[in-house]
């Protein structure tokens, strides 16, 4: 077992033998599906989770009430320093992705007849996410393409098809930052950029927010909060941050806030002050957009330590680790004739998934045949689904290559 200065020495050093280590993963595969499909827990996060369990069975009642704002609060402190944000009541704490998506859409004011644009390339969350939302509110949903082939697919092309599609009606539009289908990266920053453009045209209730499902970019890429651009920042902390499963958030604007009422009690000071006849606080942040209830504790705390031990690997480094990865991936799996790539080679437009397809194969066998390899890959949820590897920080450079090498083999008979 490494002690805590042996974890911040490897770090230091990115000594990534060392920080695979750290991930109690069997060695019987090797897991290139794993980082964007759900954590396997670092020793850092192991240890947070246990030390906040052994406490919890210790004295649950006092200990709850004695560390429960608190500790919560120091979550929302970490994850604000992740994105570069200045003030952490900002940030609401929930369960994963889809319930931030819930969350928000759900409680977005909306007029009858207004809509939420979003693409025909986001996942089953965020457009049932929506769905349900306009649903109930009397309000449309409507899909678009970004682009007419992802092969040729440019930047501005994807803005462009954007734009064209907002209407006088558009209340949200709704993006995920990387698909999970192909693993193309969007440029949010110029979608913000256009859309505050729009907006400069509109009045204050009426303006267009930009939803932002950033999970499978969320981790890997360097961006600030306000680097993006977007009004809402949605993410579940357990892929590529390894956060404790079950964690996520929303980041919002101090604008962005007081277009959504929370959906669910929340259980921060504010039920305090309206169980004992306080006022309401007139406007909302992430904290009232915080879901209330006992959850599971010793997880959320512990998310604090994630974003710990994200910062002491360096972003910078964890991004140029899985593009290296990535790259080699890619420049691996287009040398073999019989696979087909659906994820762009242009760094700028992927991050850390790579989607393939192998001839003569359906996905659900490529994924089952590597397994028979032990090479662990993963299925898109999708109509069109396709093989996918992600590697994450516990994969080196000869894990890629024997992954090739399995993906290989299925082109000879």
């Amino acid at each position: 077992m490494m002690t805590g200065l042996e974890i911040k020495e490897a770090a230091a050093h990115t000594d990534w033998e060392s920080v695979k280590s750290l991930f109690n993963l069997t060695p019987d595969y090797i897991h290139l599906g794993a980082a964007q499909f759900i954590a396997s827990h670092p020793k850092p996060v192991r240890e947070a989770i246990e030390r906040y369990r052994r406490a919890l069975d210790a004295d649950p009642v006092y200990f709850v009430l004695d560390h429960e704002n608190q500790y919560s609060q120091s979550v929302r402190i970490a994850a604000a320093r992740y994105l570069e944000m200045e003030h952490p009541d900002h940030i609401a704490l929930t369960d994963s992705t889809t319930m931030g998506l819930g969350l928000v859409y759900t409680g977005l004011m909306m007029k009858p007849g207004q809509e939420i644009l979003t693409t025909e390339h986001d996942h089953y969350s965020h457009q049932e996410a929506i769905r349900l939302a306009c649903e109930r509110a009397g309000s449309q949903h409507r899909q678009i393409s970004l682009f007419k082939d992802l092969k040729t697919a440019t930047e501005d092309e994807m803005v462009d098809a954007l734009i064209r599609e907002v209407r006088p009606t558009t209340r949200a539009v709704g993006l995920t930052w990387v698909h999970s289908s192909t693993g193309l990266k969007l440029p949010i920053k110029k979608f913000a950029d256009a859309l505050a453009r729009l907006n400069n045209e509109r009045e204050h209730i009426d303006k267009v927010l930009l939803v932002i499902d950033g999970v499978h970019g969320f981790g890997i890429e360097t961006e600030s909060f306000a680097e993006m651009g977007c009004d809402f920042f949605i993410a579940g902390c357990h892929k590529w941050l390894y956060g404790p499963r079950g964690t996520g958030i929303i980041a919002g604007t101090a604008e962005a806030w007081k277009h959504v009422i929370p959906v669910i009690p929340t259980f921060t000071y504010v039920m305090d002050a309206v169980t004992f006849g306080m006022p309401r606080p007139k406007e909302f942040d992430g904290r009232q957009m915080t879901p209330g209830g006992f959850h599971s504790l010793e997880h959320r705390w512990a998310l604090k330590d994630a974003f710990d031990f994200i910062h002491s690997l360096g972003k910078q480094r964890i991004k140029d680790r899985v593009y290296e990865l990535t790259r080699q991936v890619k420049e691996g799996l287009a040398e073999l004739p019989h696979v087909k790539i659906h994820t762009p080679m242009d760094a700028t437009l992927s991050a850390g998934i790579v989607a393939f397809e192998v001839d003569g194969y359906t996905t659900e066998q490529v994924v089952s045949r590597l397994k028979r390899k032990n090479i662990i890959s993963t299925s898109s949820p999708y109509l069109k689904s396709y093989a996918r590897f992600t590697p994450g920080l516990y994969i080196s450079p000869d894990d890629v290559k024997r992954g090739l090498e399995a993906v290989a083999s299925l082109g000879k008979g």
